[in-house]
């Protein structure tokens, strides 16, 4: 089975993941630009508080009961559907998306990859702005989880190539920004998922996101 990571990197569409907690767990340079929002600002956070997304009646579609995770649980098929999001301005963008569901190393773990095709918008829905993002807090739980964590420390390169692929950029991609070969960029994923109990590149994205490695 491909990474979720392997299968964003390798398309042009605005792609992100969620995992089966909500959390977004990637986020590939197409969705910044169409959306406006980094990589940064966005990884390890809840995908509704970020998109914010409404139906084609303007109902709230995006929240804390996802209905797409509803779905994915009970498996079920997930057709295609449109949606308006918010971008980083408070704009809004009409998407049509469509979704693949990537399972997890564990049978109660999967990925919810959302492929989004930006749709024409309307003028007057282009122009109104729908809020401003407002960065999650930790709560206590989340930060005393943080303080338990035990794992080999990640050395800066291999902190620096995580978040590369958090990012959803591909191997290739890796090797030539930080001007080493392909080789060497798969020893140190390698190295990040031993150090990290990981199965799968994507699973150690999440491990870092979960306890702020990155």
């Amino acid at each position: 089975m491909r990474d979720p990571l392997d299968i964003v990197a390798g398309t042009a569409d605005a792609a992100f993941g969620s995992d089966e907690e909500g959390r977004i767990v990637i986020w590939n340079r197409s969705a910044e630009r169409l959306l406006g929002y980094g990589a940064a600002e966005v990884l390890g956070k809840s995908c509704h508080d970020i998109l914010c997304g409404r139906d084609p009646f303007g109902n709230r579609f995006c929240d804390q009961n996802c209905a797409l995770e509803r779905m994915v649980r009970r498996h079920e098929a997930v057709r295609h559907f449109e949606l308006s999001v918010r971008r980083a301005s408070g704009q809004v963008a009409r998407v049509a998306v469509s979704v693949v569901v990537v399972p997890g190393p564990r049978p109660t773990q999967h990925t919810i990859l959302h492929l989004l095709q930006p749709l024409p918008s309307d003028s007057e829905s282009a122009a109104r702005p729908v809020g401003k993002f407002v960065p999650l807090a930790a709560t206590p739980a989340e930060l005393a989880a943080t303080a338990e964590v035990r794992h080999q420390p990640l050395t800066v390169r291999e902190t620096e190539i995580l978040r590369l692929l958090a990012d959803g950029i591909g191997t290739e991609e890796i090797a030539d920004s930080l001007f080493i070969s392909v080789t060497t960029v798969r020893n140190h994923v390698q190295n990040i998922l031993r150090k990290l109990g990981a199965h799968s590149k994507l699973e150690a994205v999440s491990i870092a996101l979960r306890h702020r490695l990155i």
